[in-house]
C-alpha cells in the first residue's frame, strides 16, 4: 500500500508538471503567433484562465484566455496598450502547439491611445497635461497675428468611425480681440478610428487622466490563425 501511494503521489506530481509545461508552451506558442500576426515590437502577455490546463487542451474548448499587448501602431495611430479577454474560445490540441488556429465567441478589450497621439494633431505650442486629475490643453496659440496663451479640458467621443475631441471650459488669456470661437475651433479635432487588433469595434471612449480609454468588443473571433491573418490584410 505504501509503495502504491508512493507512486500515486508521483504520478500526480508528474501530471503537474506536465500540465504547467504545456499550458506555459501554449501560451508561449500564441503570443509568438500574435506578435507575428500584427508585427509587435515585443510579444505580448498571453494568459490562459482555467486549471487544469490539460482537460481544457484535450476537450479544445476553453473557458478564457487573457492578451496584453505593449505599443502597438494599427495604421498611423500608435497604441500604448490593447488588453483584450477572450470567452468560449476554441482551440485544437493537435494545432496548439505547432500551426494553431484560435477561435473565440466573444473579446471585450480596453484600448489605451496615449496623449501623445492626441497632442501632435494639436497646433504649435498647445500640449496637453494633467491637473488635478484630469487631461487639459495648455500653451500659447497664434491667432490673428498675437499669442494667446490658451487653456482648455478636452472631450472625447466616438460618432461612427471617427474620434471627436472637443475643447471645454476654454479659458483665453488677454487679448485685443475677442477670439474664443477661433480657439474653440483650433483646438478641435477628429480622426479616424484605426482597424483595431482582432476585429475589434469601439463600443465607447473616455479620457483619463493617463490618456483616452476605448471600450471595444467583438464576436466570433479569429485570435490567431488564417482568419487573424486576413483581417491584417
Amino acid at each position: 500500500m505504501r509503495k502504491f501511494l508512493v507512486f500515486l503521489v508521483f504520478l500526480l506530481v508528474m501530471v503537474g508538471v506536465a500540465d504547467r509545461g504545456l499550458h506555459y508552451a501554449a501560451q508561449s506558442e500564441i503570443a509568438k503567433r500574435i506578435s507575428q500576426q500584427y508585427e509587435m515590437a515585443a510579444e505580448p502577455e498571453v494568459t490562459i484562465g482555467g486549471f487544469p490546463f490539460l482537460t481544457q487542451a484535450i476537450s479544445g474548448e476553453y473557458d478564457e484566455i487573457h492578451i496584453v499587448t505593449g505599443a502597438i501602431t494599427v495604421g498611423e495611430v500608435q497604441l500604448e496598450r490593447v488588453d483584450v479577454t477572450a470567452r468560449n474560445v476554441q482551440a485544437a490540441i493537435g494545432d496548439l502547439l505547432t500551426e494553431p488556429r484560435v477561435t473565440a465567441g466573444t473579446a471585450d478589450a480596453k484600448v489605451m491611445l496615449p496623449y501623445s497621439e492626441l497632442q501632435r494633431r494639436l497646433p504649435e505650442g498647445i500640449v496637453i497635461e494633467n491637473e488635478d486629475g484630469r487631461p487639459r490643453m495648455t500653451g500659447d496659440l497664434a491667432v490673428a497675428g498675437f499669442s494667446v496663451p490658451v487653456s482648455a479640458d478636452l472631450e472625447v467621443a466616438v460618432e461612427g468611425d471617427v474620434v471627436n475631441v472637443t475643447p471645454a471650459d476654454v479659458e483665453v488669456g488677454e487679448s485685443q480681440l475677442d477670439v474664443t470661437a477661433e480657439v474653440q475651433e483650433r483646438l478641435a479635432m477628429s480622426f479616424p478610428v484605426p482597424q483595431l487588433p482582432f476585429d475589434l469595434q469601439v463600443t465607447g471612449i473616455e479620457a483619463l487622466p493617463n490618456g483616452v480609454e476605448v471600450s471595444a468588443e467583438a464576436s466570433d473571433v479569429d485570435l490567431v490563425g488564417a482568419g487573424a491573418d486576413a483581417q491584417q490584410r
